[in-house]
């Protein structure tokens, strides 16, 4: 119990510093005022300042934020305030939370890919089993067998054994085995499996799995790679959801931990790998145009750019404000549902 909570708090930790830490750091070298650096939301527990910033530990360690001066209403036209600089300074400056996040995802993907990890071999079809009294077992197949074609035609992988045999219910089919060094044919017709409700020729097929690791120059082209495919997924999981063809599935911070604690217990590589892809759903989020995001305030600023002069800060304040009332609920609904989850199990 202990272990987990500490794989939280540095899961916690990776995820939010680097996010307020890119704000930070392009806020200051712009000549932008940080009141404050912030790691966790609620009542400040511990703090200290150092310049002009004061840097606190709150208590819930679910979030964090950095005050920028001038960001709202009655602060704007103070010195070194975020609305006096120029409009490409502020875009850079929301931008630059979600930018680090991706930063964290890459590094932490190219970690994995440099310390190595069990890949299965999709292009080989090797039997695993062999049903007793199928159609496999009558012309003598066994565990270990590869197909290497199917009708004369070169498999690419288990899953164009199924394809091959799928296009072929009705007819015998020639398999072109490999045996310890020797190829040979035989001859098979797929037969009706009750089990699986399908025509089926009785093997199970189980991909050949192979340590693989790359080097430095490798795994950083590789993790970017990653990143930035998982970007494509998560879009296409997100249509997906709103068109109706993918249930909506949300996890709050408990079901979070739950995932953190299950991946730790199966090694470093699955642990760096979900903070790597946290890292990814955390940092693009972010710039989704919701009210209180990176994103919302970006829309704000895109709008001033459009018409060529700020809107009333007070307004946008109060949207940001409704935003904000609606994520927590959001977040507050989710993690009871997670907490049922939890207590169901």
């Amino acid at each position: 119990m202990i272990t987990t909570i500490i794989f939280v708090l540095v899961t916690f930790i990776l995820l939010i510093i680097p996010h307020e830490l890119g704000h930070f750091l392009l806020a200051k070298s712009f000549g932008m005022q940080v009141d404050r650096f912030s790691f966790g939301m609620g009542p400040k527990l511990i703090g200290f300042k150092r310049g002009q910033t004061e840097y606190t530990l709150c208590l819930i360690p679910v979030g964090g934020f950095v005050k920028i001066r001038g960001m709202q209403s009655d602060e704007r036209n103070l010195p070194g305030s975020f609305y006096e600089k120029p409009l490409r300074n502020r875009i850079l400056v929301l931008l630059s939370g979600s930018a680090m996040n991706y930063l964290v995802a890459i590094i932490l993907f190219s970690v994995v890919f440099m310390i190595g990890f069990h890949a299965y071999n999709m292009e080989e079809a090797v039997i695993n089993e062999v049903k007793v009294g199928s159609p496999a077992a009558l012309v003598s197949l066994l565990a270990g067998d590869k197909i290497l074609a199917i009708n004369g035609e070169e498999i690419e992988g288990w899953e164009g054994v199924s394809v091959a045999i799928k296009e072929n219910i009705e007819n015998d089919l020639k398999l072109t085995i490999q045996r310890e060094g020797r190829v040979f044919d035989v001859q098979i017709k797929p037969a009706f499996d009750p089990q699986l409700d399908k025509m089926a020729i009785g093997v199970t097929i189980t991909p050949s799995s192979t340590f693989v690791r790359y080097n430095f120059v490798d795994s950083l082209l590789k993790g970017s790679e990653r990143v930035f495919s998982l970007t494509g997924a998560i879009f296409s999981a997100l249509g997906g959801m709103i068109i109706g063809r993918v249930p909506a599935q949300f996890t709050g911070p408990v079901g979070i931990a739950q995932f953190i604690g299950e991946s730790a217990k199966m090694g470093m590589v699955p642990l760096l790998s979900l903070i790597a892809f946290l890292s990814v759903n955390l940092g693009l989020f972010n710039l989704f145009p919701i009210p209180a995001l990176d994103g919302g305030r970006l829309l704000f600023l895109l709008i001033e750019g459009v018409r060529g002069k700020p809107l009333d800060l007070k307004k946008e304040e109060l949207v940001h404000y409704i935003g904000f009332i609606i994520l927590f609920s959001l977040l507050f609904l989710v993690t009871y549902q997670d907490i049922l989850r939890w207590v169901g199990r």
